[in-house]
Order: structure tokens, then sequence, then C-alpha cells
């Protein structure tokens, strides 16, 4: 499970609620390096095994359902638990996040965005001993540049299709990136809503495929019990397809079972 900078509880309470499930901590990271180091350091200290950079979310793309609704919950201090829960952030504050939650939420948005460059990568590397993640590469010179910065793995991820309007689907990405991994583990999210496309992205290369708008739709109409459906049904979905497919392992899984249908 990859766990976000932006929750509703600590991380040390996500990963303490994880139990013998492995963790990654997906960092946003804020232009105080400072309280970048502060959410690693906290990361570790929780359990977390790996620690994953957002690159392509460090402002967000022009998304007029949001803006229609005015769905931006941290402007509200929503979300935000990571920040207000970090001593670095709080000594920041003239008050108590408790006593003034738009202090902090001011705040938040002065730290928040940060354009990553390359040159920030020997830093991001030397701020902990985990496995480190890039997460937003779609192309294959990326993935190259970022292993030879010393990364572990790539994520290869468009944010789900919401930050860069008309730009290449994930999953035709994914192909080139694998590639130029070399045997790098690659994690694969975006657009997956189903067992039948998590198993496209397994047979492309994915080391490991991830969800997002699925279980926030089960939380939506079930609470927990909707997550834990909307679970279910995909790995169920995906087992299947494989046994009828006759494709007993994963390793069975390569780009030669799967045809482009143009």
């Amino acid at each position: 499970m990859v766990a976000s900078t932006l929750t509703v509880d600590p991380m040390e309470e996500v990963a303490a609620a994880l139990g013998d499930t492995p963790g990654f901590f997906q960092l946003y990271t804020p232009n105080d390096r400072e309280l970048a180091a502060s959410l690693v350091q906290r990361a570790e200290a929780a359990g977390f095994k790996g620690i994953v950079v957002t690159l392509d979310t460090w402002v967000t793309g022009w998304r007029p359902r949001d803006l229609g609704t005015s769905n931006f919950p941290q402007l509200r201090g929503h979300c935000l638990a990571n920040y207000t829960s970090d001593p670095v952030f709080r000594a920041g504050l003239q008050r108590p996040p408790e006593e003034d939650r738009q202090g902090a939420t001011l705040r938040w948005v002065q730290v928040f965005g940060n354009p990553l460059s390359w040159d920030d990568l020997p830093w991001l590397r030397s701020l902990t001993d985990l496995p480190l993640l890039v997460k937003g590469i779609c192309h294959p010179d990326d993935a190259r540049r970022a292993i030879d910065g010393g990364v572990d793995g790539i994520y290869c991820s468009n944010h789900g299709g919401r930050q860069a309007n008309g730009g290449l689907p994930a999953i035709d990405c994914l192909p080139g990136v694998v590639e130029a991994a070399g045997g790098l583990p690659v994690l694969f999210d975006s657009g997956i809503r189903s067992g039948a496309d998590v198993i496209k992205a397994l047979a492309l290369g994915a080391t490991a495929v991830g969800i997002g708008r699925p279980y926030a739709y089960g939380l939506a109409l079930g609470g927990i019990d909707g997550i834990v459906h909307v679970l279910r049904a995909i790995l169920a979905e995906a087992d299947l397809i494989m046994a009828v497919d006759g494709y007993p392992t994963r390793k069975d899984l390569t780009p030669e079972t799967l045809r482009r249908v143009t």
C-alpha cells in the first residue's frame, strides 16, 4: 500500500494499521527541505518500507470539475494531518493548528509546491536508506536518468490522467519505461478499473499495479466494506482471467500474450 502525504490521519497511525501489509510513503516534497527531511524520517520510524517521491503534482493540473464544485479540501484544512503533526511544520506556525486552522492552512500553501529538478535527486537520495522510487515517470529517458541518479524503482503513472489533459495514456508509456528500467522494479497505476486492466499491465512488464479511483468509489458507496469489495472483485477477476486464458503464473504473462486492437 502507498500512503500519501495528504491524509486525514498521521502517517504513524496509518503505518500501525497496515499490520503485515508492506507500506510505502508517498512524499509530496515541500519546498522546505527541513520539513521534507522530517517527513521522511517519520516515515522510516513508523515502519514504511520505501519512499515514493511524487514528481508530477507539485501543482495541480487544470481540473474544471473540481473548480466547479470548489473541491479542494486542503484549503479547508482537511488532509493535512501529516503536516499539522510534524514538529518542523508546527515550529513555523505562530499558533498551534488546533487553535488556528486557517493559519496552518496558509502555511501549508506556502510550503507545498516544489518544482523538483534532477539536481534535487542526490539530496532526496541522501535523506533515506530505504528504497527510493520516483512516481510520474512516463518517458524512457526520464527512467534512465532517474536510475543513473540512484533510485531503486520507477513508478510509471500519469496521476490518473488528472494532471495533463490530452496526454498519453500511461499504459501506452509502460512498455518503454519497463525496457528502460532494465530489470529494476516498475510500479504502475492510472486507468486501472478491473482485473483485466491489472493483467494487461502485468503482461506489459509492471512489477506491481496500483489503483486509485476504484477504492474511493467503494469507500463512498459502502465505507470500509465497500473498499474490501472493490479489492476482492479486482483480484478475483484477475485470478479468473489467468485461469480461463491458461496462464498459471505471473511469469506466463508477457507482452506476447496481448494483441493490440486498432
